[in-house]
């Protein structure tokens, strides 16, 4: 599979999280003016890591959110055939130290298969000294305004994916505390979501 392919997948990936996420955010405050407020303490684990062998790649995100929960999105390509799967999970990933968990996936083109399921193991650790976080950015409803802390992190995840065991290299891993304020534009009626 080609870089930019790669590339393109993991960002419809993220993008199709991020939209979720803020579908799901709580319910919005009013400000008295033709504007809305929105204030989440938001703390918690983002984890990318990936594999690639002569036979086999691998790509699994794991993402905790005080606020909009545990998702994980996992693909897989391997002997010719191309699997996915992930979405929100019911328990949290990060306890501790520990990364455990398991995911659920498919076969994504041709006939489908039973769906299967990845065992998730791994530990994780702070690897510097936390860096303080301060971004805003337009979104199509309006402004959201990021402030808190990031602290960086090792992690070592091993998935047991289609009666394999691979070890995966994770680039970018963080902890996350958060203040994130979402303002709207007038003329958009987030109140309700």
């Amino acid at each position: 599979m080609g870089d930019t392919m790669r590339v393109g997948k993991r960002a419809a990936i993220i993008g199709a999280l991020a939209a979720t996420l803020l579908t799901a955010a709580p319910a919005a405050v009013a400000d008295g003016r033709d504007t809305w407020l929105r204030v989440t303490l938001e703390k918690g684990h983002a984890v990318a890591c990936q594999a690639e062998r002569d036979d086999m790649e691998v790509s699994l995100d794991l993402y905790e959110n005080s606020v909009f929960g545990t998702h994980v999105s996992l693909s897989v390509e391997a002997d010719g055939q191309q699997y996915g799967g992930g979405g929100p999970v019911e328990r949290g990933l990060f306890d501790r130290g520990v990364i455990s968990g398991q995911v659920a996936y498919s076969r994504l083109e041709g006939a489908a298969a039973d769906q299967q399921f990845a065992r998730v193991q791994g530990s994780y650790k702070a690897s510097g000294p936390r860096v303080r976080v301060r971004d805003v950015h337009p979104e199509p409803w309006g402004k959201v305004v990021t402030n808190g802390w990031r602290t960086p992190l090792a992690a070592e995840v091993t998935v047991h994916v289609l009666g394999r065991q691979v070890r995966l290299t994770c680039g970018e891993a963080f902890a996350f505390d958060l203040r994130v304020t979402r303002v709207g534009d007038p003329g958009t009626d987030q109140r309700t979501r």
